[in-house]
């Protein structure tokens, strides 16, 4: 056998086995009992602040956004801290759009094997590589279906306003639906197409959201849950985020929440 052939092998398995396989559970439990930790200690914090600034709504303002800074300072720090852990690496894709592609790249690079071929290490490779969606982009046609099972077909909204809503009806409350509802009877279907996307796995808990909701708007999904192209692609975590695609299928309006008179304000342009 050739002596460099046989040096590089030998290199090169030295290389694997430094690799641990498989995750460390003693890291895992820790993870979670210091998540869990934080947690907990944000709500007494919150309900003891509420207490302290009973009569004085403005410091109550200031020092819960000071609390919320922390908890996802300290959030984000965990999870990058236990990255090389099933739970730290999951809570790294859902912060993914608040930590640094090259951060990631790095925690990628120190997971131990079994990991690495994990659905959520895939799926971070994928937010690394991929340019996700932004103001003054083209949309992204994803293949998706609508809640009777359907493709969806993008093109039969062409030449429309869309507003593209990442989930969160529930999260929008009953002034935001009813707002959205306001929304839907102040434009003809011609005009705006108002489609909901949902993280579900199954055909049923889509239809589910359209019967709870409304019939009114288009329900679509990949059926694939949290590690989706759309997700990835359109950067959104939080819920509902909102996207205005006007005719030219130009994304003029992305927002976090669901702000009625911003969408209408770009709505048209």
């Amino acid at each position: 056998m050739n002596k460099t052939f046989l040096f590089f092998s030998l290199c090169c398995l030295a290389l694997v086995q430094c690799a641990p396989k498989l995750h460390d559970t003693k890291r895992e439990q820790e993870y979670i009992k210091a998540d869990s930790t934080l947690w907990a200690e944000y709500e007494l914090e919150g309900e003891r602040l509420a207490e302290l600034y009973a009569e004085n709504e403005d410091s109550l303002y200031i020092k819960a956004v000071e609390l919320e800074a922390y908890a996802d300072r300290k959030n984000k720090e965990l999870a990058i801290e236990y990255s090389a852990t099933p739970s730290g690496l999951r809570r790294c894709f859902m912060l993914r759009l608040d930590i640094e592609k090259d951060t990631l790249q790095g925690i990628l690079t120190k997971l131990p094997r079994d990991l690495r071929k994990s659905e959520c290490a895939k799926a971070i490779r994928e937010h690394i590589a991929t340019e996700q969606i932004e103001v003054g982009m083209e949309f992204c046609p994803i293949d998706v279906v609508d809640a009777d099972g359907n493709k969806f077909a993008w093109n039969e909204h062409r030449n429309k306003n869309i507003l593209l809503i990442y989930g969160g009806l529930g999260c929008m409350g009953r002034s935001g639906r009813r707002e959205l509802t306001a929304l839907r009877e102040e434009y003809a279907e011609d005009n705006l197409a108002i489609v909901v996307y949902y993280s579900v796995s199954t055909l049923e808990e889509l239809k589910e959201f359209r019967n709870q909701y409304s019939d009114d708007y288009i329900f679509i999904s990949e059926l694939m849950s949290d590690y989706s192209p759309f997700k990835i692609k359109y950067g959104v975590q939080s819920t509902p985020t909102c996207f205005v695609i006007d005719r030219s299928g130009t994304v003029v309006l992305k927002t976090v929440g669901f702000d009625a008179e911003q969408v209408k304000i770009h709505i048209g342009k």
